[in-house]
């Protein structure tokens, strides 16, 4: 089965019988979910478990411990590239906030109602890399800093075997 695009350039699309529309502005009921949101996508943990991560860091740090406390804040970075496969729900999640129905409440956003979007655009055949793309549009300076991240993390210097001869 050939996976379908989503037509941007259109504005609208079709999912199981339901037409969707592409916005690009939010209401404030949605704003505020797409603040919680675009840190669960771009690091892969809610708000406060990214807030976790950093008091774990200042722990160690006030016990003097600078390496462990450097190691939160470098995993917590490379978190953002970590796994992205695993991300799928926030990317649609996140998707849900601006591709609408007809009749839906723009004042309001649920999680529940959400999940049938994602099933209609999963029954349709929709490609995911289209709603991963919008959603890293959408959240500013995601694709720059994941890019650099990437880039840093397949670049790392692997150990090189040692194959001298011991005498």
């Amino acid at each position: 089965m050939e996976l379908k695009k989503l037509p941007f350039d259109k504005g609208t699309f079709d999912a199981n019988g339901v037409t969707y529309k592409i916005k690009n502005t939010l209401t404030l009921a949605r704003f505020i979910e797409f603040e919680k949101l675009q840190n669960h996508f771009g690091f892969g943990l809610t708000f406060s478990g990214i807030v976790n991560k950093l008091n774990d860091a200042i722990d160690y740090a006030n016990k003097g411990k600078g390496v462990e406390a450097w190691n939160c804040i470098f995993n917590l970075k490379e978190g953002i590239a970590y796994r992205l496969e695993d991300r799928t729900h926030p990317v649609l999640l996140l998707a849900s906030l601006f591709i609408i129905t007809e009749d839906e409440d723009l004042t309001q956003w649920n999680e529940g109602e959400q999940k049938i979007k994602i099933d209609n655009w999963n029954k349709e055949g929709y490609d995911v890399n289209d709603f991963f793309q919008l959603a890293s549009n959408l959240v500013k300076d995601f694709l720059p800093i994941y890019g650099e991240i990437s880039q840093s993390t397949s670049q790392k210097e692997r150990p090189k075997p040692n194959f001298t001869k011991k005498k």
